[in-house]
Order: C-alpha cells, then structure tokens, then sequence
C-alpha cells in the first residue's frame, strides 16, 4: 500500500509537472491585442511615438519636418521591416535607419508588446502578417 501512494503522489508531482510547463508555454497577457493592451498601446504611441510619427501614425508629428528621414505612415507606406507584431516589437526595441531610436530599456517589454499591437492594427491588411509559432517562442513565459 504504501508503495502504491508513493507510486501516485510521483506520478501526481509528474502531472502537476507537466501541467506547468504546458501553461508556461502560453503568450504573456501584453502579447494579445486586448482592448487594454490597445488602450495602453495608444496612451504609450502618444507619449512616446507622437513627436515623430503623429497621434494617429499618420507619420505626420511634430518633429517630422525637421529629421533627415520622413517617419513612417503606418496606414499606408510600405512596411520594410516589423510585418509581425514581434517584428515591430524587435523594431521599437531595436531602433532604425539611425534616425529612430532605440528604446530598449526606455520602455518595458510589455508596453512595447503594447505599441506594436496598435501598430500592427494600423497596417494596411495586405502588409501584415502573423508570428510564426517559433518565433513568438521567446517571448512567452518562462
């Protein structure tokens, strides 16, 4: 008898084992284009993304005028890098063309998760494209 609740309660811990790493795999809440994800995307965009790229990311802010190269019109210039959510996130995180700057460690990973799914919500249909399951790997939870 007591070699058989030995027996369950290892094969209990096993489940329970298993149960976590399955649940560890799941997207982190930021990852889904929630309407809190999207309220908080916008609010960050405004404060963060405005001066260059407008309130609306119509490319259009107030510093547009003045950089050497004109920000990008999310509704409708051509996307070149960033076509997924992760995309853009590596892009907010990253910086590009030398004008746009970096802002990892200026904003935390969930609200650049945020702006990117605002973003993305921006593109035109036929520019956007989704994570591909192994990519969206580092991302999720530990």
């Amino acid at each position: 008898m007591r070699r058989l609740l030995v027996l369950l309660s290892s094969l209990g811990l096993a489940a329970c084992h298993c149960v976590e790493q399955k649940q560890s795999r799941e997207p982190r809440d930021f990852m889904v284009p929630s309407a809190e994800v999207l309220r908080r995307g916008a609010e960050v965009f405004r404060e963060r993304c405005s001066p260059c790229h407008g309130d609306s990311g119509y490319g259009d802010g107030v510093l547009a005028g003045v950089l050497p190269i004109r920000p990008r019109n999310y509704h409708a210039d051509p996307f070149r890098w960033g076509r997924t959510p992760a995309g853009i996130v590596e892009t907010v995180a990253l910086g590009r063309s030398g004008v746009m700057p970096s802002f990892r460690g200026a904003i935390d990973e969930a609200d650049m998760w945020a702006v990117a799914q605002v973003v993305w919500a921006w593109m035109p249909a036929s520019q956007r494209q989704q994570d591909a399951p192994e990519t969206l790997e580092h991302w999720r939870q530990p």
